[in-house]
């Protein structure tokens, strides 16, 4: 995605939205529940994993039913470009001009051939996620 701010609000919301792409991907200093319980040793010795996410392609408020639909999935890659026209450019307050946003997907969990939509045509109700 390329984001381009038109004023220092903008600016401030693009950054934001950065930093929650590469939160969410990151692993946490925070287990969480483990083994029924948290303890000193438990921070120790464990990390909390990564967000998952729910990734659609949308077509107005809702799920476009001609494209591809995904399991939970984890991101695997963020990606900031601060130079996405070649060059680096920044308004008076040190803000980048534009930035590209590039951001992997990995489902987390595995896809079989009958989840692809129609394969079961006498199942009615197989919406299928493909």
């Amino acid at each position: 995605y390329k984001l381009v701010a038109r004023h220092r609000k903008e600016s401030e919301t693009i950054k934001q939205i950065c930093n929650q792409f590469k939160r969410a991907m990151l692993p946490k200093l925070d287990p969480g529940n483990v083994f029924g319980g948290t303890s000193e040793g438990t921070f120790a010795g464990f990390i909390g994993v990564p967000d998952l996410v729910r990734v659609a392609f949308m077509h107005g408020g809702h799920e476009h039913a001609g494209l591809p639909r995904f399991k939970m999935c984890a991101i695997t890659q963020v990606d900031v470009n601060y130079t996405p026209d070649g060059v680096y450019a920044t308004y008076e307050d040190g803000n980048p001009v534009a930035i590209q946003l590039t951001v992997s997907f990995q489902e987390t969990k595995m896809v079989f051939s009958e989840e692809i939509a129609g394969v079961d045509s006498e199942d009615p109700t197989n919406q299928g996620i493909r």
